[in-house]
């Protein structure tokens, strides 16, 4: 009678366990303690007051933990940072940004796409689906609207005598005065048309002069967008939907430099390099983005953000090379390159 009663305790003990060991089990297979939580998607936490009023002044990101973002991350969940941390370059250079000041407010409204004037001391930029253009000054005042048109902003940018030029969405060029009064003066753009870079089935071609051939600059299988020319005339920075960024020589000659994942390149005054930015998405929402800087020879990247939960956005160099503009969350910002 006592053998049978011990081998009911037995079972009714290996039951109990097994029961526990399930409930302590998690969806992926991994054992937790019966208490423990998921962690918070983000681990790092941003430097300094200025990112911590950077944060606290800007709209948050809306940032979605479980989405797979790269081929090869394969079927297990991987948070944001682990994320942003694979497509990073190698880091060699030392160059930052101070955490910077905000241009606008959440009360002027959520803006776009930002872009230095020829003197450094206004910045342009656009709102959402690039409707309208928009400007402010650097020392202060409020935010003037050049254009409420549909779709100008993308293209928009200043020429050489301080007027911005933009494209609408009927593929006509305009002109505006910097105090916003359209301007009927014929539009020069000599970035645009024949002269210059330009895409053409899915590659980047330039020709320096009018009725000179068109030298192919990129290469490979990829499909290649965008095309920015250095101040210096001797680069082109452009873009691949597979490949990432790239820059080479305007004659064409030699191997264009690969500097992976990157997007919105702006060159530095001297033709030096480039500063863009590497972002994460879900296709839907931007989840993570910091701001970095690159030698003409990818040779010397730099960090020049680093801040896990700000999420920065369409960099544009100021014309003296001292300033960098970007986008946080609708807030329009400026900081010190050093």
């Amino acid at each position: 009678m006592k053998s049978k009663l011990w081998v009911v305790v037995f079972l009714a003990v290996v039951t109990l366990g097994g029961v526990w060991f399930v409930t302590q089990r998690g969806d992926d297979g991994s054992i937790s303690a019966k208490n423990d939580q998921p962690g918070p998607v983000v681990t790092g936490t941003a430097s300094g007051d200025g990112e911590t009023a950077k944060a606290a002044a800007t709209k948050p990101a809306t940032r979605k933990p479980d989405v797979y973002f790269l081929p090869e991350a394969g079927t297990d969940k991987q948070d944001r940072v682990d994320l942003l941390a694979r497509r990073q370059p190698r880091i060699t250079g030392s160059r930052r940004l101070d955490p910077g000041r905000p241009v606008t407010s959440v009360d002027d409204g959520s803006f776009i796409h930002p872009r230095y004037s020829p003197d450094g001391l206004e910045v342009m930029f656009s709102t959402a689906g690039y409707k309208g253009i928009y400007v402010k000054a650097l020392a202060g005042g409020p935010v003037r609207m050049i254009t409420d048109e549909e779709g100008v902003g993308f293209s928009a940018h200043y020429n050489d005598e301080g007027d911005i030029v933009v494209k609408t969405t009927d593929g006509d060029s305009k002109l505006y005065h910097a105090d916003g009064t359209p301007s009927d003066a014929p539009t020069k753009d000599p970035a645009k048309g024949s002269v210059g870079v330009f895409t053409q089935d899915d590659a980047i071609l330039y020709r320096a002069t009018a009725g000179a051939p068109a030298v192919p600059i990129s290469e490979g299988d990829d499909r290649y967008y965008g095309g920015v020319v250095s101040p210096d005339g001797q680069h082109i920075v452009y873009n691949g939907v597979s490949t990432g960024l790239f820059i080479k020589r305007t004659d064409g000659e030699g191997l264009a430099v690969s500097l992976g994942e990157g997007y919105s390149p702006s060159w530095l005054p001297d033709g030096s390099g480039i500063v863009y930015n590497i972002s994460v998405d879900d296709g839907h929402s931007m989840m993570a983005s910091d701001l970095y800087m690159a030698s003409v020879d990818g040779t010397v990247v730099s960090n020049l953000t680093n801040s896990p939960e700000i999420i920065e956005l369409n960099p544009v160099v100021s014309p003296g090379g001292g300033e960098v503009s970007y986008e946080v969350d609708g807030v329009v910002w400026v900081s010190q390159l050093f």
